[in-house]
């Protein structure tokens, strides 16, 4: 008769290749689920840097935009400043009675867009004079300077600027060149 050998394993041998087994099964899964996490962990962390280098790009650019549009708001203000007062030069060399003011104007209110409408929010009822000599007193024109603009004398100018202030509900110690250049 044959002999039939029994394969027998020992328990302790049993055990440390299940050990072995569920270990090496455990760090596939474990490698499994981690490499991919890692990758798009890394692969986000990227684009976050390419996001933020974009966002700090735009805002260089958005601020380099704004620094040269005031740059150029600021060089066509000088011009019109000196337009304006190229324009009060040829109203003071011309002996006229009554000096034409138009170019004169459109000039104060390229440079002061909002000039009138913020003196007529505060004192609705001001005239068009008043307007003139309040546009006069904004460029910080004397009182001689403004009457001989205006053709009149300069006590007239000064009466005329008490009624303002008087209008404008002013008291004696606001100053009406600091108030008109705050509008």
């Amino acid at each position: 008769m044959e002999k039939i050998t029994e394969f027998k394993i020992n328990t302790d041998t049993w055990f440390v290749f299940s050990i072995f087994f569920i270990s090496t099964l455990a760090l596939f899964i474990f490698l499994y689920v981690a490499i991919p996490y890692f990758t798009r962990k890394k692969h986000l962390n990227r684009l976050k840097y390419r996001q933020k280098i974009k966002h700090d790009n735009y805002k260089r650019l958005e601020k380099k935009y704004s620094e040269r549009k005031i740059a150029n708001l600021q060089e066509n203000n000088q011009k019109l400043q000196i337009d304006l007062k190229n324009d009060l030069q040829q109203i003071l060399k011309s002996n006229l009675k009554t000096p034409n003011f138009l170019s004169f104007f459109s000039n104060f209110e390229k440079i002061y867009p909002t000039f009138d409408t913020s003196i007529e929010k505060i004192t609705p009822d001001i005239t068009a004079n008043e307007l003139k000599l309040c546009a006069l007193l904004r460029l910080n024109l004397s009182s001689k300077e403004i009457s001989l603009l205006l053709n009149i004398t300069p006590d007239s100018v000064n009466k005329a600027r008490y009624r303002l202030r008087k209008k404008m509900e002013l008291n004696s110690k606001e100053d009406l060149f600091i108030f008109l250049s705050s509008i």
